[in-house]
């Protein structure tokens, strides 16, 4: 996974904190410690995609007469798929708090 606050890539394993479940739910990124999540609206699109595509292409190899119905609605359910795949990226939820550094020596050496 990568995180897109600190960029940082980490594997699933070493995900610690959770919370919430099913489509709504979010990780803690262990490296900067901002939350994770995806959007659930293009979790439920992609399912529906998958399987609406699936029952489709059933439905129109066992069902000749049907294919002239099915093989559209197959293809648009596949393009709903892949576009809300590809939308679908890890999101900030929560960002962690900043931490104040004092650089003014930092500053006051450069002017």
């Amino acid at each position: 996974m990568l995180c897109p606050h600190c960029s940082h890539s980490f594997p699933a394993a070493q995900v610690d904190a959770q919370r919430g479940k099913g489509l709504d739910a979010q990780i803690q990124c262990p490296h900067c410690e901002a939350w994770l999540g995806r959007s659930a609206i293009l979790m439920r699109l992609k399912i529906l995609g998958f399987y609406l595509g699936l029952l489709m292409l059933v439905l129109g190899y066992f069902l000749p007469d049907w294919r002239n119905l099915t093989t559209p609605v197959a293809i648009f359910a596949v393009m709903i798929l892949l576009v809300s795949h590809m939308m679908d990226h890890l999101k900030v939820i929560q960002a962690p708090p900043r931490q104040e550094v004092d650089d003014s020596e930092q500053r006051q050496k450069y002017r």
